[in-house]
């Protein structure tokens, strides 16, 4: 790492909105390349951060940390750079490895006070804080015993104890729902959820888009070291402008009549019959629900459902991977 002297005064800025900042960042192991001219605007918030193994998730929030040094660009956090200041930012922020980082042969309790001190709390503090962190996570008794005698689900609640007992204001999730059975995974994106709700920015490193796509408000999609696409989930996920999905119900005849109707008003684009009673629809030009609403009166059929076309996070995912574009029918 390039050596400079750290400032003890200079402290992390909490208001601004943008709170890490990547520019041009490269980094090398060897022949290969982590990271090539990696640049990103990280807001605060849930922020899902996106990419296939080997992307350059791992490396990026290691960088960040100042655990690893670059090759070449600049990586700002709260204003602060990682490489040269790395122990004042470090005070600031929580990070839960992706690999099995913890000490097998002490408690829980004792492990996550012990990290509470090496963050600069004191003995007595450290401990309670420990307590109040492991209650959150929902290790309970489960507290004394020894950390190897745990199922991986505990030790990932114990990894976001540990990341979480000096009360960051920045936390970086390595893969937080990694060999976890269907239970686990909810309790950890409802961790998650629960720390984001309380004004923390989480950032979630995780290749299961679906689970990303239901706790982050931000998503950056990261393949072969490159930023591919990145923004609010709201906006990522907005289907084709001017694109609706439309549900009706009632007896063949009518939706036949509904839909003939519709159609010399609208661009059908797309039409599946969902059983003997029931259709969807995809069409342009239907933004005014009043005529569509009355041609299902006139011709007897019910509006089951009647919204703006939207993708998943995965028709986002894979529409970066192809080049972009509008989705086709």
């Amino acid at each position: 790492m390039q050596g400079a002297v750290e400032n003890p005064d200079q402290v992390i800025p909490k208001d601004d909105h943008i709170l890490l900042t990547a520019r041009d960042v490269t980094v090398r192991f060897g022949s290969v390349i982590a990271l090539n001219g990696f640049t990103v605007d990280i807001p605060r918030g849930v922020i899902g951060l996106l990419g296939p193994n080997g992307a350059g998730k791992s490396t990026f929030i290691k960088a960040s940390l100042g655990l690893i040094p670059r090759n070449g660009g600049t990586i700002s956090v709260g204003g602060l750079d990682p490489q040269t200041q790395s122990l004042r930012i470090r005070d600031d922020i929580g990070y839960m490895p992706e690999h099995d980082c913890l000490i097998p042969n002490v408690s829980a309790v004792e492990l996550v006070s012990y990290l509470g001190q090496i963050s600069g709390m004191g003995p007595r503090d450290a401990m309670q804080r420990s307590h109040e962190v492991l209650d959150f996570v929902g290790i309970g008794e489960e507290r004394y015993r020894l950390v190897k005698s745990y199922s991986t689900g505990m030790k990932q609640k114990v990894k976001i104890a540990q990341a979480i007992v000096h009360d960051p204001s920045l936390l970086f999730l390595d893969e937080p729902t990694s060999g976890m059975d269907p239970n686990g995974r909810e309790e950890m994106l409802d961790l998650v959820r629960r720390i984001g709700a309380t004004g923390k920015t989480v950032i979630v490193s995780s290749h299961i888009l679906q689970e990303v796509e239901r706790v982050c408000e931000h998503a950056i999609i990261i393949s072969d070291g490159r930023l591919v696409r990145d923004g609010k989930m709201g906006v990522l996920m907005a289907g084709e402008e001017g694109l609706f999905n439309i549900t009706i119900r009632g007896v063949p005849k009518a939706l036949e009549g509904f839909v003939r109707a519709l159609g010399g008003v609208c661009d059908i684009v797309e039409k599946t019959d969902e059983g003997t009673n029931q259709v969807a629809l995809s069409a342009r030009g239907c933004g005014d629900g009043r005529r569509v609403f009355a041609l299902s009166k006139e011709h007897g059929v019910q509006v089951r459902g009647y919204v703006p076309d939207k993708m998943s996070l995965e028709d986002v995912f894979l529409q970066a991977f192809q080049g972009g574009g509008s989705r086709g029918y």
